[in-house]
């Protein structure tokens, strides 16, 4: 659609844009095929106490006013080391300050802003606000409920800040981005968004790097596998995962079949939980755990599975997110025995694309594993429907050319092919 001067944000307090955290993965994936699409985009995020630009090459910092200042510095240090000895709450509000500074100065030479929402992330909804810039805003979960379900919920002056921070910067967007349908609905119940401010586009699968049909022989090596049957999981090790269940599910499947071994690939907070648990339950020597791993390699661990697994178990209300993993299981072309959560049943057709469970069913999700590993025909035959599937509707590229309608209906069809003719410049320290 077009040459847009894009100014995409993250004031994501903790994510480091260059890891395979999947926040990161999916910031770095919107940037890249929205500059694919021929579009040119500055990319803006924290990194430590520092605020960062990026085009192709290296983070630089950026030019800020009076928070770039040694004296404030100081004074932010103080104020910090104060809020711990008090145990008041982080709240953001210095790098909401640094933010607003880095996005106002940036600002008048774009034209528009998109911020992927964090926690306490203030300062580019207030900088759109003042510069009069078209303001999109991706939600791609109701952040307080998220740390609910995690177990981390926010009390006191935190959640008021929180709960304050969320509904200005929804007020404040010209259009809200969704991942999904469960949270477009939560964000009208509970936020009291306008139904018509807010656009869902789930997330997609880069067709090229997730492609499949590897032999996955070095990854088995590595890890030992040899010829062993393999059951994969890849993710953030996160409480709404449903790791336990998928621990529990698997010990009745090496009850029928020996030689499976389960592999979990990735980190998180409840890795050690499930290290834990499987001891428990008797199945340790049968896992094995990979730790993190870079984002690029994952299609190679993908190869080496016989099938993968999305063991979402039962929380408090439907699942809000686009499960990055399941589309990247599809592109793969691997055969998926997931359970019926969220967006997954709203993707994933039992017996045509995956082998779908309710959630919660632990020996349900151990006949699903157990039927895939013994009947190869009906793996490759799942594996390459989800794989077509994944091509037709899935890609970034799809999510792409929606953005760019969210885009065109902001900035009005006058502006659809305007060209741009130099970048803007960077303003660096």
């Amino acid at each position: 659609m077009g040459r847009r001067r894009i100014l995409f944000t993250a004031q994501n307090v903790g994510v480091d844009l260059d890891s395979p955290h999947a926040t990161a993965i999916l910031i770095r994936s919107l940037v890249a095929g929205l500059r694919k699409a021929g579009n040119y985009v500055r990319l803006v995020h924290l990194r430590g106490a520092q605020v960062v630009a990026r085009e192709e090459g290296e983070p630089r910092a950026t030019r800020l006013g009076l928070t770039g200042w040694d004296g404030f510095h100081r004074l932010e240090g103080g104020v910090r080391r104060a809020q711990r000895m008090l145990g008041f709450p982080y709240l953001a509000l210095f790098d909401s300050l640094r933010f607003y500074e880095a996005s106002v100065r940036q600002l008048p030479a774009f034209d528009l802003c998109h911020e992927y929402a964090g926690l306490y992330s203030l300062g580019t909804a207030i900088a759109c606000h003042r510069t009069g810039k078209p303001y999109v805003l991706t939600v791609d979960a109701d952040l307080l409920l998220e740390r609910e379900v995690a177990g981390e919920p926010l009390r006191g002056l935190a959640w008021l800040h929180a709960g304050w921070t969320a509904r200005v910067i929804y007020r404040l967007a010209d259009r809200l981005v969704t991942v999904s349908e469960a949270t477009r609905d939560r964000l009208v119940r509970v936020w009291h968004i306008p139904p018509e401010k807010i656009v869902v586009l789930p997330n997609g699968v880069d067709l090229d790097r997730f492609r499949g049909g590897g032999s996955g022989s070095g990854v088995r090596a590595g890890l030992g596998l040899e010829e062993a049957p393999v059951v994969m999981f890849v993710g953030g090790f996160q409480a709404w995962h449903g790791l336990r269940d998928l621990l529990v599910a698997f010990r009745q499947v090496r009850g029928r079949h020996t030689e499976a071994r389960l592999v979990l690939v990735g980190d998180g907070p409840l890795k050690g939980q499930t290290e834990v648990w499987a001891r428990d339950l008797g199945v340790a020597h049968a896992v094995t755990w990979t730790g993190r791993v870079a984002h690029g390699q994952v299609p190679a661990y993908l190869d080496a599975a016989d099938l993968v697994v999305l063991p979402y178990p039962e929380v408090s209300g439907p699942l809000w997110f686009s499960p990055l993993k399941l589309f990247e299981y599809m592109a793969a072309g691997k055969a998926i025995v997931a359970t019926r959560a969220g967006q997954v049943a709203d993707v994933l057709v039992h017996g045509e694309t995956g082998w779908l469970v309710d959630p919660g069913d632990t020996a349900g999700l151990a006949e699903g594993m157990l039927t895939l590993l013994q009947q190869a025909g009906l793996r490759r035959s799942l594996g390459e429907s989800a794989r077509r599937q994944a091509v037709r509707r899935h890609s970034w590229e799809r999510t792409i050319h929606g953005l760019e309608t969210v885009y065109q209906d902001l900035l009005g069809p006058e502006r659809e092919w305007a060209v741009l003719r130099e970048p803007p410049k960077p303003r660096t320290q």
